[in-house]
């Protein structure tokens, strides 16, 4: 019966709806040879452990679920995923497991052994095409970046993208990383629309600046991208009580309609902020501490309008 008003609602779908979320170190507990993944292995520093695994991508299925009030969302763009044991937990363990999402992620060389991840309804989103484009550095190894083509509602292609760049914390060198991914990413878009006749990009996910950076305006200004989370308030990460958008969602797309795009500030996805006023991300650790939160970015979620 669920899947016969899912294929009902797919034929009646109006709206598409994208969200982006780091969901912040969501690893399992098993050690990945060759990753420096030890802190989050059963005996680790953290004392990280399935039971807190399990509660967190509860959470995090509780966020995807109360991102639209009236369907579920199309597709959902995930940071710093582990791996399929996380993903599988996280579409088959939690409230997600009723809305029959599956998923496509990178299995990338990050010394960490962190991922990207694309969550998708099949009954909305149907991946043709799958890639997962390495960066082209002599030494760092951080994040691919994913890219799956898949079409929508009425037939028409939507190649989706979803990036995690490299941190700020790696100062003028960890800078130049993330724009040489950029303009890889850049030639990489640039093909993709020679090949479509009308193309539909959408890119999403942390990267690790702000609307005003280079790596931003690069990618904004050489396709007519337009970035869906600029002007919002107050922001998706706080660092030393400053907020910041470093959660992006870009689009170019002649097939869907912008509708509105917010930041999903649920009461229970932030804490007060004692040291510097107002609120900040409920996350996972503070420090090394477990706190029990979700995250420390909070998500965006941006709903389109299809054109007949």
């Amino acid at each position: 019966m669920f899947v016969v008003l899912l294929c009902c609602q797919m034929r009646a779908q109006q709206t598409f709806t994208i969200m982006s979320y780091n969901i912040e170190n969501a690893f399992d507990t098993i050690h990945d040879e060759g990753k420096n993944d030890y802190e989050y292995c059963d005996g680790g520093e953290r004392k990280w452990s399935q039971y807190r695994l399990f509660q967190k991508l509860k959470s995090v299925g509780k966020v995807i679920a109360a991102a639209d009030e009236k369907r579920p969302v199309d597709l959902i763009g995930l940071c710093e995923v582990e791996n399929d044991t996380v993903m599988q937990c996280l579409t088959q363990r939690t409230s997600l497991s009723s809305l029959g999402y599956r998923y496509i992620m990178t299995n990338s060389l990050d010394e960490r052994g962190i991922d990207v991840a694309l969550l998708y309804s099949p009954f909305t989103f149907h991946p043709i095409e799958t890639e997962s484009i390495r960066p082209k550095t002599k030494k760092d190894k951080t994040r691919d970046i994913l890219h799956v083509a898949g079409t929508i509602a009425g037939g028409d292609t939507l190649d989706v993208y979803v990036v995690h760049l490299p941190s700020k914390r790696g100062g003028s060198e960890g800078q130049k990383l993330s724009m040489s991914i950029c303009q890889q990413l850049q030639a990489h878009t640039d093909s993709v629309r020679t090949l479509r006749q009308h193309p539909n990009l959408l890119i999403m996910g942390d990267f690790n600046a702000e609307t005003n950076s280079q790596q931003l305006k690069l990618l904004t200004r050489s396709h007519h991208l337009i970035d869906r989370t600029a002007k919002l308030q107050p922001g998706t990460y706080k660092y030393q009580g400053e907020w910041s958008i470093l959660d992006h969602i870009l689009t170019h797309t002649t097939t869907l309609s912008h509708q509105q795009t917010r930041i999903l500030n649920l009461s229970f996805l932030t804490e007060p902020d004692p040291t510097h006023g107002n609120v900040k991300p409920y996350r996972t650790y503070l420090g090394t501490f477990y706190q029990g939160g979700v995250s420390d970015h909070l998500p965006v979620v941006s709903v389109f309008q299809i054109k007949k």
